[in-house]
């Protein structure tokens, strides 16, 4: 599948008061790994490189000379092997920051020196977009406001992402499912806020969202509702928390720490992370028609890690000590990333810190009307008894504030589906992200909608 790193390269006017966090930089190229039809019609030699089929222009490749055609071969030294090499040479270079980039085009190796260029602004239709920073010790992290064209002091959504440490800022696929979503938000008059990561996007930190646990990113995304509390741009008494999948775990603590007008989570749990990945194991075994005796099996020979690693939280070396965990993590091909503190994409303590969180108690305490939602075709959320739970949690202490929705034809990504196998099918045959460019499912946006204007 060809990756692509900028679609655009438009002229975006944005209100800049975050200019002190320089733009990631962009390269301004689609590539695809290197096969020996490529090697022929470039007549390329070597072993590795990247075939570059797009060029944008006024990029950062393109001041380097480089055209469609070209074989992309090291950058700033670093060899290019494939195309997933770009990101560890490439992914901290920000605008303005010197790049040496190396090519094969036309039968010749060229190098050349440039400045990166950054990436493009978001352009959200009918909005205005204010790019900002959010400051708490060691960080300063990207935020976004999207406030729509025409409207005084509309309300707000803040929405919070899942755990994975990638960016929440889509400029360069803007028919992403998530853009969809906020562009419904936009024209139904409401203002939308995002807060990038530690480390992702343009933000600066000392410690990287790959290295924190789950209560020091709880606090990133504390302080930045407190800065969205200061903005004149949006009515701070009416703001709604979206909490999708991890971020519903989040949401509920903030909602419960600030009050928050109204909190909708999408896709999330309500178990212990330890009783979730039971179920998880169980669950998805059934969607993708794992044999009921190896689903048991695998149950019975993790349950003795998860309980090592998440009830009593005992330390990376103490767990490698162990030949049983040894082994069943080597079995799993997760050895090498766990000795380097990595475990299902986040910092080992990550998971650790989150099983301490005991959602039930969190949201017996919110206050805010509530809409728990589940997509009917969601894989990662299991099932709706999470959401149907949260909303009878929540009127068991504030009775008719907690309400669930199962959103027809829809999976975790807000993408639309006509069944299960057909989502199952989709993640097998690798083509997910196409999926997330094309088949928004619009009831998303509707159902959230719906249930805002309904508290206004």
């Amino acid at each position: 599948m060809r990756t692509i790193f900028i679609l655009t390269l438009a002229i975006i006017t944005c209100q800049l008061n975050g200019q002190e966090l320089k733009r990631r930089a962009a390269l301004g190229i689609r590539m695809q790994n290197m096969n020996d039809s490529l090697k022929k019609l470039t007549n390329f030699k070597e072993a590795g490189g990247a075939y570059i089929d797009l060029v944008l222009p006024g990029s950062t490749v393109d001041q380097a000379g480089m055209k469609p055609g070209a074989v992309l071969t090291k950058i700033n030294g670093n060899k290019i092997n494939t195309i997933r090499d770009i990101g560890p040479a490439a992914g901290t270079l920000r605008d303005g920051d010197p790049i040496e980039i190396s090519y094969f085009q036309k039968g010749k190796t060229i190098t050349k020196k440039v400045k990166a260029v950054g990436r493009p602004h978001e352009q959200i239709e009918g909005a205005d977009m204010l790019y900002d920073v959010v400051e708490l010790p060691g960080h300063k992290l990207r935020s976004i406001l999207a406030t729509p064209k025409g409207i005084e002091n509309p309300p707000v959504v803040y929405f919070i992402q899942g755990y994975t440490c990638s960016s929440t800022e889509f400029a360069m696929v803007p028919d992403i499912t998530s853009m969809k979503l906020y562009t419904d938000w936009i024209k139904a008059g409401y203002a939308v806020y995002r807060v990038e990561k530690a480390g992702i996007g343009d933000s600066q930190s000392e410690k990287h969202c790959m290295e924190m646990n789950f209560s020091e990113e709880l606090e990133i995304f504390r302080q930045a509702y407190k800065s969205l509390q200061k903005y004149e741009q949006v009515n701070t008494e009416k703001i709604f928390i979206f909490g999708h999948s991890m971020g519903g775990v989040i949401a509920p603590i903030l909602a419960k720490e600030f009050n928050s007008f109204g909190v909708m989570t999408y896709g999330t749990l309500i178990h212990s992370w330890f009783e979730y990945m039971q179920e998880l194991t169980r669950v998805q075994g059934e969607m993708f028609n794992t044999p009921y005796a190896e689903v048991e099996g695998d149950i019975r020979r993790v349950t003795p890690f998860w309980y090592d690693y998440y009830i009593r939280g005992l330390s990376k070396e103490e767990l490698l000590a162990n030949e049983k965990h040894y082994k069943m993590l080597e079995d799993e091909g997760t050895l090498e990333q766990f000795k380097n503190g990595v475990f299902m994409d986040r910092h080992y303590t990550f998971w650790q810190d989150l099983q301490q969180v005991s959602l039930v108690n969190e949201w017996l305490q919110v206050k805010s009307h509530t809409l728990a939602i589940y997509g009917e075709y969601d894989i990662q959320a299991l099932n709706a008894n999470h959401v149907k739970s949260i909303a009878r949690i929540v009127n068991s202490n504030n009775p008719g504030k907690g309400s669930w929705k199962v959103i027809k034809n829809a999976d975790h990504g807000f993408v639309t589906f006509n069944s299960m196998e057909e989502n199952v099918q989709t993640l097998n045959s690798r083509g997910y992200f196409q999926a997330l460019t094309s088949k928004y499912n619009p009831e998303v946006g509707k159902t959230t909608i719906d249930w805002m204007n309904s508290l206004k």
